[in-house]
């Protein structure tokens, strides 16, 4: 098999090591809690130029950091601010206490809603998650440091789904995934155009919907949380599910 890859580098390549991933037929074994196992093989080349394999073995953690710090690059070393709550290789997750923002519609959505374009409202506790190209957004009932198992409720914006996953759509937002981009990504959040209703459930328990809602908050102070939809999980629940989707 003769294989070529563009990295579209001018660093020269060679092919050292090789990885083999063994996996069980059955479910995760019941005393050791896996199901597969790698290991490590290094390259010979003969004189022709054609690859073996010599014999293995298993794999260990170190290896394993060790090859995604090459793939990846290491990560900064950042001091992290209290609202940092997690920092991966992918992704951050962090949280704001309530404030108040301008909110922005677009104007081709109604009277309604454009009379609510550029006026400021107070907006609930929020966790945000983002990582290269996407966001996604949840929010909190209490004004406090969420936990693994705090409660987490629908963010009550157009543009976010029923998950959390925002639709950025034009929005501008930094290239970055860094501590410094934190404060860069809520306003690319809030200063962009809200476009649409992009959840098919409903995004608040006012009685009389969405734009009812952001209507009786114009001029208040705060945000009332019995108006939150729960979005039946917690925080561990939340970036636990978007560790397995990245």
């Amino acid at each position: 098999m003769e294989t070529h890859l563009n990295l579209s580098s001018t660093v020269s390549f060679e092919l050292r090591e090789a990885l083999l991933v063994y996996r069980s037929r059955e479910r995760r074994s019941a005393s050791t809690g896996v199901n597969a196992f790698v290991t490590k093989h290094c390259v010979r080349l003969s004189q022709s130029g054609i690859p073996s394999l010599d014999a293995g073995s298993p794999i260990h953690r170190s290896d394993i950091f060790e090859l995604i710090q090459q793939l990846r690059g290491a990560l900064p070393v950042e001091f992290l601010p209290a609202n940092v709550l997690v920092r991966t290789q992918e992704s951050i997750v962090w949280w704001t206490p309530p404030t108040i923002r301008s909110m922005f519609y677009a104007k081709e959505k109604g009277i309604e809603v454009a009379q609510l374009s550029g006026r400021r409202f107070p907006q609930p506790s929020l966790v945000f998650r983002v990582q290269a190209g996407g966001l996604d957004i949840r929010a909190l009932a209490s004004n406090e440091r969420p936990g693994p198992k705090t409660p987490l409720y629908r963010a009550p914006y157009w543009n976010v789904n029923e998950s959390g996953e925002v639709c950025l759509g034009t929005t501008q937002v930094p290239k970055e995934v860094t501590i410094d981009s934190l404060a860069r990504w809520e306003s690319a959040f809030f200063e962009s155009e809200f476009t649409h209703p992009n959840a098919t459930r409903k995004l608040t328990e006012h009685p009389s919907g969405f734009v009812a809602l952001w209507k009786s908050l114009i001029g208040r102070q705060s945000f009332p949380a019995e108006h939150l939809v729960n979005a039946k999980e917690n925080l561990g629940d939340f970036i636990r599910r978007h560790s397995s989707d990245g």
